[in-house]
C-alpha cells in the first residue's frame, strides 16, 4: 500500500487574494442584446428612419447662443459703420456669396461690405441663424439691397412674398419700382397686375402724377388696362400731361396709346375735340382725324385696324348666332349670344331678323354672318334661304 501523500498547509498570509470586478460597459450590453437577435426570438429587424422636429430649431438656438458670447467666432463682417462676428460655417451656408469667397480662401478672417446698409447687414445675419425676420415697407429696402447682394435666395423670395402681400393703392408704384430696381419677377409682374385691375383708384393718388413718362406710357399702351371706356384713358393721360407744363412735349406720344378708333364719333365730338391740346398740336390733331376718318368710312374699318382701333382687355369667348335655343324647338332666334366663364350666356346684339344655317366668320377684328334660312322647314329649304350680309364689331 503506497503511502499518503502529505499535504503541506499554507498559512493564510503566504496567499495573496487578488479580486478583479469587471462593469458592465457599454459595447457589452450591446453585444448581450445583439444576441438576443442572433438567438431568433422572433424580433423583427426592419429598420426605420425617425427625424427629431425639434433638432433644427434647438441647433439654430444654440449657435445663435454661440454668435451672442463671441464662442468659436471665425469671421468678422463689416460695413462702414459696425462689424458683426459670425461663423463662417453658417454664413457660407445660406449665402453663395460667402460661400465662393471661403471656398477660394478658407482662411479669410474678415469681410467688408462697405456696399451693404448695417441694418440690411444685421436682418441677414439674424435670418441666417434663426430662419426669421421682421419686415416693413420703411425698412425692406435694405434688407432685400442686402440680401440679393449676399445671394440669399431664400430670404429674397421672402421679402418678395411680402411686398406681393401688402400691396395697395398706395404703394404698387412703390412695391412696382423696387421689383425693378431687385429684378424681382413675381413682385414686378404682381405690381403691373395690381395697377392694371385698379387703374381708376390709382389715377386719383399723388403717386400716379410723380409716374415718369416711361411708366405712364407703358401703363397706357397695355392691353389688359381695366377701364370702363377709353375716354377715361384719354382724360387720365390729359390729367398727368397737364399736371407739368414740361410734359408738354410727351403729349403726341402719349396720347398714341390711346384708342381713339373704339370711341364712338359722337364722344369724339363731346369729349376730345373739345380739349384745346388736340385741335392745337398738329400731331394730336392727326390722332382725332384718323379716329374720325375711321368712323366716317365704315367699309374701309377692316383694312384701317390698328393698334387704336383695337378694344383693350379682349379676351376669346364662344360666340352663337341665331339658331335653334333648344333642338326640340321649332322656333328661330336672332339673337348673337357670348358665354362668359362665370356667369354663363349673355347677349351682344341681335340680327336683322331671325335665322339658321347661316355663314358666319370671324376676320380683322370683325364677325361676319352671311346667308342662312328663316324657317326651320327641312323640306322646302331652298325657299326659306335669306341673302343678308351683316358684319358686327364685338364689344361687350
Amino acid at each position: 500500500m503506497a503511502p499518503k501523500k502529505k499535504t503541506v498547509r499554507k498559512n493564510k498570509a503566504d496567499v495573496n487574494e487578488m479580486t478583479i470586478i469587471v462593469e458592465d460597459s457599454p459595447l457589452n450590453k450591446l453585444n448581450a442584446l445583439n444576441g438576443l437577435l442572433e438567438g431568433g426570438n422572433g424580433l423583427s429587424c426592419i429598420s426605420s428612419e425617425l427625424t427629431d422636429a425639434s433638432y433644427g430649431p434647438n441647433l439654430l438656438e444654440g449657435l445663435s447662443k454661440m454668435r451672442q458670447e463671441g464662442f468659436l467666432c471665425d469671421l468678422v463682417i463689416s460695413t462702414k459703420t459696425k462689424s458683426f462676428d459670425v461663423h463662417k460655417s453658417v454664413m457660407a451656408s445660406c449665402s453663395e456669396y460667402f460661400y465662393n469667397i471661403l471656398k477660394k480662401d478658407p482662411s479669410t478672417q474678415r469681410v467688408d461690405l462697405n456696399d451693404i446698409a448695417p441694418l440690411g447687414l444685421a436682418t441677414v445675419i439674424a435670418y441666417a441663424y434663426t430662419g426669421k425676420l421682421t419686415l416693413s415697407l420703411y425698412t425692406i429696402g435694405s434688407i432685400i439691397s442686402a440680401a440679393v447682394y449676399l445671394q440669399i435666395h431664400t430670404l429674397v423670395k421672402m421679402c418678395s412674398d411680402f411686398l406681393i402681400q401688402e400691396m395697395s393703392v398706395e404703394n404698387c408704384m412703390y412695391i412696382a419700382n423696387i421689383a425693378e430696381t431687385y429684378s424681382l419677377r413675381n413682385a414686378k409682374a404682381a405690381a403691373q397686375k395690381f395697377i392694371r385691375d385698379n387703374f381708376l383708384e390709382f389715377a386719383e393718388t399723388d403717386h400716379f402724377m410723380k409716374l415718369t413718362f416711361e411708366q405712364i406710357n407703358e401703363l397706357l399702351i397695355d392691353d389688359d388696362l381695366q377701364l370702363p371706356s377709353e375716354i377715361v384713358a384719354f382724360q387720365i393721360a390729359m390729367k398727368w400731361l397737364e399736371f407739368d407744363q414740361k410734359r408738354v412735349k410727351y403729349a403726341a406720344d402719349l396720347l398714341s396709346n390711346i384708342r381713339f378708333g373704339t370711341i364712338s364719333a359722337q364722344d369724339l365730338v363731346n369729349y376730345v375735340q373739345s380739349v384745346p391740346r388736340m385741335m392745337q398740336d398738329a400731331d394730336c390733331h392727326k390722332l382725332l382725324v384718323d379716329a374720325m376718318n375711321y368712323h366716317l368710312l365704315p367699309y374701309h374699318q377692316n383694312t384701317l385696324q390698328s393698334r387704336r382701333t383695337r378694344i383693350r382687355g379682349g379676351c376669346r369667348v364662344l360666340v352663337t348666332v341665331g339658331g335653334r335655343p333648344g333642338l326640340t324647338e321649332k322656333s328661330l332666334s336672332r339673337d348673337v349670344l357670348y358665354r362668359d366663364p362665370e356667369i354663363g350666356w349673355s347677349k351682344l346684339t341681335e340680327m336683322p331678323a331671325k335665322s339658321f344655317n347661316q355663314c358666319v366668320a370671324v376676320m380683322d377684328g370683325f364677325l361676319y354672318v352671311a346667308g342662312g334660312e328663316d324657317q326651320n322647314d327641312a323640306r322646302n329649304q331652298a325657299k326659306h334661304a335669306v341673302s343678308n350680309f351683316c358684319r358686327y364689331r364685338l364689344f361687350y
